[in-house]
Order: structure tokens, then C-alpha cells, then sequence
């Protein structure tokens, strides 16, 4: 494996300490809240991508293709920025972004020796569980129910290769589409 590989993979596996975010106090001191927080990294990160991409500069472990197009690592933050803002419920971004960060690199592992989809789709789902029940969010069918939709939308985008859209975010975008209709079509029976 090559290092830009090893970076990405290792990128990857570190990225969910972004969620502490949920762990932040809401205020701060009393001129920094936990959102200006967020906006400035957030836009920080928005601006070095920009300007990566106005110069041309290629980033350590950026795969050949992302030259001229929007970085894995910009995406992956992207998909996290809207779960944050626009899902807002911990109960699915939470599992669902260590889903991506997790289980994407390992589905990449398997698909190279050519094994089948079922390992990492086994294993996204007792992620989920996992995270959900770690975090206390286990009470009657939701979790099983979310952790199957999950799986289902996250392996789902995870193999095709769309030139513009990394799955770093569609791994993300995709379950928290399906799980908050889910959330809100059926919410009796999907409470978490």
C-alpha cells in the first residue's frame, strides 16, 4: 500500500474525532458558542479548498482524480456539516458518519480481493447497533430498524464510482435521507 493510501485509510479511521462536536458545551466562554466554533473550522476547511483548487495544489493522499474537483476530505466534512445543521439528531449522524469513516476503507479492502459486499455490510450494521446502544439509543424496534436502513442505503452508495461526488458524502447523505423519512413516516414505530 502506498502512503497517500495508508494516509487516507488512517485519515479515515481518525475522522470521528470531528464528532466531538457533540460533546461541546453549547457556550463556550460567553463570546464562543459550540456553532461559531463549528462555522469557523468549517469555514476555514471551505476556504484551503478553495483556494487548493484555484491553485492546483494537490493535497497528501488526494487520489489523482480529485485534481480539479472537490477533495474525498472536503466531501466527507460536507456530508458531516449537513447531519450537524440540517439532520441535527445525534441518534443518526452519529452511527452514520462512523459508518462512512469505518466501514467505507474496509469496503474498499474487500472489493480489491474481490469479496463479496455481505462482510461490510455485516459490519456496518453492528456499528450502528453498537453506536447506538453505546450511546443509550436502544429502546424498543428503532434501532434495529434504523440500523438496517442504514446498511442498506450506506452499502448501497458506497461501490459506484460517480466522478463528482465522492462516497464520503454519499455514505452520509443517502442513510440520513432514509432514515429521517423513516423518522418521520413512521415514528411511532422507529422511535428511537
Amino acid at each position: 500500500m502506498d502512503r497517500g493510501a495508508a494516509f487516507r485509510r488512517a485519515f479515515h479511521i481518525a475522522s470521528p474525532a470531528f464528532l466531538a462536536y457533540y460533546l461541546l458545551p453549547e457556550s463556550i466562554t460567553p463570546n464562543i458558542t459550540r456553532l461559531s466554533l463549528a462555522l469557523l473550522f468549517i469555514g476555514t476547511a471551505g476556504c484551503i479548498e478553495i483556494a487548493r483548487i484555484a491553485l492546483g495544489v494537490r493535497l497528501f493522499g488526494m487520489r489523482p482524480y480529485e485534481g480539479q474537483r472537490v477533495s474525498a476530505y472536503a466531501q466527507g466534512l460536507l456530508g458531516l456539516t449537513i447531519g450537524i445543521f440540517l439532520v441535527r439528531d445525534p441518534r443518526i449522524v452519529v452511527p452514520v458518519f462512523f459508518g462512512m469513516a469505518w466501514i467505507d476503507p474496509f469496503a474498499a479492502y474487500t472489493r480489491r480481493r474481490e469479496w463479496s459486499l455481505v462482510l461490510p455490510a455485516v459490519a456496518y450494521f453492528v456499528l450502528f447497533l453498537g453506536t447506538e446502544y453505546v450511546l443509550g439509543f436502544v429502546q424498543g424496534p428503532g434501532p434495529l430498524v434504523f440500523a438496517a436502513l442504514a446498511t442498506l442505503a450506506a452499502i448501497a452508495v458506497e461501490g459506484p464510482f460517480v466522478p463528482q461526488v465522492d462516497d464520503d458524502l454519499l455514505m452520509q447523505l443517502v442513510p440520513y435521507a432514509v432514515l429521517s423519512a423513516a423518522a418521520f413516516l413512521l415514528p411511532a414505530w422507529v422511535s428511537l
